[in-house]
């Protein structure tokens, strides 16, 4: 009998990096998981982390020890927490043998710690949106669309790897492509998420621009993660109105963006499974990673982006939905428009193919 192929993710989550990463990893375990594959992560345990989660849902992690001093590193190299040298040395001393595949998800991460971890796999997968620092893998995937996307990383990714590119290869959740949208014209209903933990709090400000809003005949479902810092003035809040319905870490985020009519939140690996339900979005950028894809996503016409989240007002929220509600054709299109950048069923089956087919014959 063939042994299982394993695949080690090596991602993050915390108060500062958000879950996004994490999420996103795992859509592809999963997959892999379904097509025979043995799963493990390995994550730091940083203050917010979603270690416990993790198990809680039967997979086995690698617990890395919580950063204890400053590495003096800025910028994201700071939210390792560690330098890349001391992430591989500990990683490779919790390795009992060498996995088949390392999947690599993380801003902190580059070059030094892919090439410190050879010998401990076999093929190497990266997974990045910024193109700012040099990567050596076998394959280097970056779902978002840029203008210049396939020459982003052309000096930093070794000549013989193969790249992923574009919302071909979406790592889109299984029941975004099951649900198609209903959101009926006569019901007007909101949906308002801004990632795992939004420290701006910009789930407030949504709420009371929606409050403001002349038309007071709406639903809105508020979507925070388990990690959110305002949770329980949130809960008050939603308590409140009865046009408010709070959702924390809910899985059933497919369902609430069929129903939805406008989608209010942030850039980031959300706009995917967005423009699957071809939901038309106003967007704002917490991060500066988020700033390019979110910006051609609005030059496609499949979003409104508002400019960074620090900077909006509760005022201007209320005003930029005014404004596309009494423009039904402008709504239509950019739900037209968002559809159209996401394949049906998204990109996981073809990665996973691609893998199964690398490791065919090895085991």
């Amino acid at each position: 009998m063939k042994a299982a192929k394993n695949a080690l993710f090596r991602v993050d989550a915390s108060a500062v990096i958000g879950s996004g990463h994490l999420m996103r990893c795992l859509t592809l375990a999963k997959a892999l998981q379904q097509s025979g594959w043995f799963i493990a992560f390995a994550c730091r345990a940083h203050p917010g982390n979603l270690i416990q989660w993790l198990r809680d849902q039967s997979f086995d992690v690698l617990e890395l020890t919580a950063p204890t001093t400053n590495t003096q590193a800025t910028g994201y190299a700071a939210w390792l927490g560690v330098t890349e040298q001391q992430d591989a040395a500990e990683l490779m001393q919790q390795l009992q043998a060498p996995v088949d595949l390392l999947v690599i998800d993380h801003y902190g991460l580059s070059s030094v710690f892919e090439q410190a971890m050879t010998g401990f796999y076999q093929k190497l997968l990266v997974i990045d949106d910024l193109a700012n620092r040099p990567h050596h893998c076998d394959y280097l995937l970056d779902q978002n669309l840029y203008p210049q996307l396939h020459s982003r990383y052309e000096t930093q990714v070794n000549k013989d790897a193969l790249l992923l590119l574009g919302p071909s290869y979406v790592l889109l959740r299984p029941e975004f492509a099951i649900f198609q949208r209903t959101a009926k014209a006569e019901q007007l209903r909101f949906l308002v998420f801004y990632g795992g933990t939004d420290e701006l709090n910009l789930t407030r400000l949504s709420i009371e621009a929606l409050q403001q809003l002349q038309k007071t005949d709406f639903h809105a479902d508020i979507v925070i993660g388990l990690a959110n810092p305002h949770k329980f003035e949130l809960e008050k809040r939603c308590a409140e109105d009865r046009r408010f319905t709070l959702h924390i870490n809910t899985p059933q985020m497919a369902e609430l963006m069929s129903q939805a009519t406008l989608m209010i939140g942030a850039g980031g690996s959300t706009h995917w499974e967005r423009c699957a339900l071809a939901l038309p979005a106003l967007v704002v950028t917490l991060a500066e990673n988020q700033v390019a894809s979110t910006l051609s996503l609005a030059d496609a016409g499949a979003c409104i982006y508002l400019g960074h989240g620090q900077d909006l007002t509760a005022q201007q929220l209320t005003q930029a939905v005014q404004q596309l509600l009494g423009n039904p054709e402008q709504l239509q299109q950019m739900s037209k428009q968002a559809k159209q950048l996401v394949p049906q069923g998204g990109g996981c089956a073809a990665i996973v193919d691609l893998l199964n087919t690398e490791f065919q014959g090895r085991h």
